[in-house]
């Protein structure tokens, strides 16, 4: 089963504003550990946490929708 935007998109709804914002800044913007966690302003070990648990976080949502890997 693929994937969709709307369907990424639903998932990114089951984070937290701040979990949300650092997975998109990190892969969609592109930006480093260390300027997200300047722009946040939180340490960046910090910032490598909470995107490492915000995937398994997500990974979990998309499984319980119905979505594998292919």
């Amino acid at each position: 089963m693929a994937v969709s935007d709307s369907d990424l998109a639903e998932a990114l709804k089951g984070l937290s504003q701040e979990r949300r914002d650092i997975v998109l800044l990190s892969y969609f913007i592109g930006m480093t550990g260390r300027e997200i966690a300047e722009r946040m302003d939180i340490i960046r070990r910090t910032v490598s946490n909470r995107r490492t648990s915000s995937l398994r976080e997500l990974k979990k949502i998309m499984e319980e929708n119905g979505y594998e890997r292919d």
